[in-house]
């Protein structure tokens, strides 16, 4: 087919079409066109288009090949229709695995798709059956406004809000904790505000969490609401309610003053060990002699194995009569770092 200009030329291809290469000759220029179902980089289909630009004309002839297309649609375009039936419905039945997916498709001799097609598939249809997983303030908001027996009052600036999730499994092992851990993950964020967590530590020093919380703040009312929840939970789960026996926290007065207006006394109060050494180091590096400070660091550390309180206060009293009495050239760095430590 000849046509009087390169536009209407063009336009006759549709948009099953995309350029491919260009040659050129002395007397006008061939751009070779590809099928857009075939992929860029591999074979190619049979079938062909390509356009003559005449050098003394504006005349443009479109020249087809005679093969016919010898691609499939679901080989370029996903997933097909009747296997995405199936998978949904092996989805629904609880078939969740990709390997099984894989399996029951060859018994039903359908085409097999790849394991990163089953896996995006499952992201595009658990989104569609679950809706998003990303969950805005503003939905937080308003399951709050739905919330009749919500109660809490407002902040002065009316900007706050607290949230606690956790799981039956999470609040099993709350019921059977005698120490708690809770402080704020600041590399752990939720719509610019910081996740809050609390948990218990085993033998072997692996941390459990109890759940995570965000809060709009870090005060006193706001971790007190975290372990008032835990309490909650404890109770519509039917567990024995927490009845700890130590706080490990860091030196922040919410946190501390959230857990003593929740459990009262009668537990120890602890400080992190993580936190108490990068302070420690933070200040020993100002002691003139390094040797010495190495020293008093393995003291400090050595004190960790206390396996009392009494031994642990007996041995601070003892390390700090030791380093003043072994200062005997007075150094004020030394006295500067003593004092620090004993308050």
């Amino acid at each position: 087919a000849v046509f009087d200009n390169a536009v209407k030329a063009e336009a006759s291809l549709g948009n099953i079409w995309s350029k491919h290469y260009t040659n050129y000759s002395e007397i006008g220029r061939k751009v070779y066109y590809r099928s857009r179902k075939s992929k860029l980089r591999g074979p190619q289909c049979s079938a062909g288009v390509y356009l003559f630009y005449y050098v003394e004309s504006d005349q443009v002839s479109v020249y087809k090949t005679e093969a016919d297309h010898e691609h499939h649609d679901g080989n370029v375009r996903g997933i097909d229709e009747n296997v995405k039936k199936c998978i949904e419905d092996l989805f629904n039945d609880g078939i969740t695995k990709q390997k099984q997916i894989i399996r029951a498709l060859q018994t039903r001799n359908f085409g097999l798709p790849s394991y990163v097609q089953i896996k995006n598939f499952f992201v595009q249809y658990k989104k569609k059956k679950f809706g998003s997983y990303i969950v805005s303030l503003g939905e937080l908001e308003q399951c709050d406004e739905e919330d009749e027996n919500e109660e809490d009052e407002e902040d002065v600036d009316g900007n706050k809000f607290r949230v606690f999730l956790s799981s039956v499994r999470l609040l099993n092992i709350a019921s059977i904790s005698s120490h708690i851990h809770a402080d704020a993950a600041y590399k752990l964020i939720w719509q610019v505000f910081p996740v809050l967590i609390t948990g218990t530590t085993d033998l072997k020093k692996v941390f459990h969490p109890f759940g995570l919380a965000i809060c709009s703040n870090e005060k006193t009312e706001d971790f007190e609401f975290i372990f008032n929840s835990i309490q909650i939970g404890l109770e519509k789960t039917k567990k024995d309610l927490l009845k700890p026996s130590a706080l490990v926290s860091d030196t922040a007065d919410s946190i501390k003053n959230g857990f003593k207006n929740v459990f009262k006394d009668g537990y120890n109060q602890i400080m992190c060990w993580s936190h108490m050494k990068r302070n420690v180091q933070n200040h020993i590096c100002y002691i003139d002699d390094k040797a010495v400070a190495d020293k008093i660091m393995n003291d400090i550390e050595m004190r960790q194995l206390s396996n009392s309180s009494t031994v642990f206060e007996l041995v601070l009293t003892l390390f700090m009569k030791k380093w003043k009495t072994n200062n005997s050239q007075k150094s004020q760095s030394i006295i500067d770092f003593l004092d620090y430590f004993n308050n």
